[in-house]
């Protein structure tokens, strides 16, 4: 695996010879060395923004991974970036996620998000706040609420290592209001089985969070859809929240 980081970008952010062990999900599936992740940038623009946004970030109460700068004040170096490693490993404390995520949510407020991407999932979000047909869109009401930067991937990049704060690796940037991080968490960690349903109504108190779930799981649906991936247990995952979506919320008005 060593073979597949190149010398010259170990040089660049100052980490010499050493074994590269490839980690998981949550770095990307980059290489540790040390002390230190390497990840390969697909958006480089994207990724930037979130090595810059990590280096000065905190939180109350998570701790967020900080990027690493080239020799000469880079976040990225010929499609790689550099993170200093943190311990743990994703886990189903879905809850405390939601929670962390409300948090990072706070001390995000006055960040500026970077220019969308046109990707699938910039045409997933939008299209997740359009009108809607079928059973979710009979029960969508406008929200408004002012947005702000946010994170679209809270649970797959957020680390547990016994009584320690969260961590989170990284930051995938949305443009929604407060709640949309949490709801995104609520509802990957349904989509996972993470969870029982009976997270919706520990959060309810949340300031229309029925309505952010919603376009959370419009969101995580177009994504399946724009990637066409057919795996079956993904369409039956999505079909059983669906359900589960409709029936907690149609109850709730």
């Amino acid at each position: 695996m060593s073979n597949q980081l190149p010398d010259h970008v170990r040089d660049a952010f100052q980490v010499g010879a050493g074994p590269a062990e490839q980690l998981g999900q949550a770095w990307d599936f980059g290489f540790r060395v040390g002390n230190t992740v390497f990840a390969k940038v697909t958006a480089p623009e994207v990724s930037g923004w979130s090595s810059k946004t990590r280096e000065t970030l905190k939180p109350e109460g998570v701790r967020v991974v900080r990027p690493i700068r080239s020799t000469d004040g880079r976040f990225v170096v010929a499609g790689w970036r550099a993170s200093v490693f943190s311990t743990g490993t994703i886990s189903k404390r879905v809850d405390e996620t939601v929670v962390a995520g409300l948090r990072l949510a706070d001390a995000l407020v006055d960040t500026h998000a970077p220019e969308p991407v046109d990707n699938v999932f910039n045409r997933a979000d939008v299209q997740a706040w359009e009108e809607q047909p079928g059973r979710i869109g009979e029960l969508l009401e406008p929200i408004n609420r002012v947005n702000q930067v946010g994170h679209a991937d809270m649970l797959a990049t957020t680390l547990y290592a016994g009584t320690q704060p969260p961590a989170v690796t990284d930051l995938v940037p949305v443009l929604r209001p407060h709640g949309f991080t949490a709801a995104l968490v609520i509802v990957d960690g349904l989509l996972l089985g993470a969870v029982d349903e009976g997270i919706l109504r520990r959060f309810s108190h949340l300031p229309e969070i029925e309505q952010l779930v919603l376009r959370a799981f419009l969101f995580r649906r177009n994504l399946q859809e724009f990637s066409e991936n057919n795996d079956p247990n993904v369409i039956s995952n999505l079909n059983r929240v669906e359900s589960t979506l409709v029936s907690y919320v149609s109850d709730k008005i």
